[in-house]
């Protein structure tokens, strides 16, 4: 590593830290909880049922809101960042905040030493869609090779985005996981991942679930936590223990089981 670098990124988590020390000093408890799912139901834009105005709805945002209500010492808001700039500041040390819904699978982080990782909020999982007809048998990422996969740009699929990189599946990139239900609704594509929530979402709105399929064995199951910088290690232990209650917290359980409502989404 270049340690010209290396002593900039320090400095840059110095100043960071500092920043957030006079702040706490000056009464400022500001702090954001950014995410690059731009996606429904975990984050989207939505009418307000008073008002018809726009306004960022998602579940993401309802527990940005819980925490609001289980703690005082922060005001945490939530913010969209694309996964690139996103990781270039999270590398560079200039990331002012934490990032929510993420694995440290996908972060390159198994051990979790690079960065500090909350406890489990939610369980989840990613599905396989299909066209309707068009299912095949499925048990593990190797059963894929041979199909052609229409997937979000710079997402990460456990043991598909390596034999991606191995030059066995082939996949169209995309920007939306709606587009690749639609590559997929014109026969373009042979499946898609996507989490089950996501599906739910599209096949309950404006998308026909007589369209698709969704294989019985799921791609992929695993918890959403959410990552701290390292220099940002108070604001973690702030926080820490209430991320790690919350998933037995029956206020965040009901909220969450709306989440899983179809009718709800």
């Amino acid at each position: 590593m270049n340690p010209i670098l290396s002593l900039e990124k320090i400095l840059l988590g110095l100043i960071l830290s500092v920043g957030l020390l006079l702040n706490d000093a000056h009464g400022s408890e500001d702090f954001t909880f950014y995410t690059y799912h731009k996606k429904p139901p975990y984050t989207f834009v939505g009418q307000t049922k008073q008002s018809h105005t726009l306004e960022q709805k998602g579940l993401y945002q309802a527990y940005v809101d819980y925490l609001n209500t289980r703690q005082d010492g922060l005001q945490i808001k939530l913010k969209f960042i694309p996964r690139l700039r996103l990781e270039s500041q999270l590398r560079s040390g200039e990331l002012d905040g934490a990032i929510i819904g993420v694995n440290p699978l996908w972060f390159n982080d198994k051990g979790e030493v690079d960065y500090l990782w909350s406890a489990a909020f939610m369980q989840d999982q990613d599905v396989i869609v299909v066209r309707a007809g068009g299912a095949f048998p499925y048990a593990k990422p190797v059963d894929l090779v041979g199909r052609l996969l229409a997937l979000p740009r710079g997402g990460y699929f456990w043991g598909v985005s390596e034999l991606k990189a191995a030059g066995k599946i082939q996949v169209f990139e995309t920007n939306t996981e709606r587009q690749n239900l639609e590559m997929l609704a014109l026969g373009r594509v042979h499946a898609t991942i996507m989490s089950m929530l996501s599906a739910r979402y599209f096949f309950n709105h404006d998308l026909k679930h007589s369209k698709f399929e969704i294989l019985d064995t799921p791609h992929d199951t695993f918890a959403r936590r959410v990552l701290f910088p390292q220099y940002l290690k108070a604001r973690y232990q702030r926080l820490a223990a209430i991320i790690k209650e919350s998933i037995n917290d029956p206020l965040w359980k009901e909220e969450l089981a709306r989440w899983h409502n179809p009718q709800h989404l």
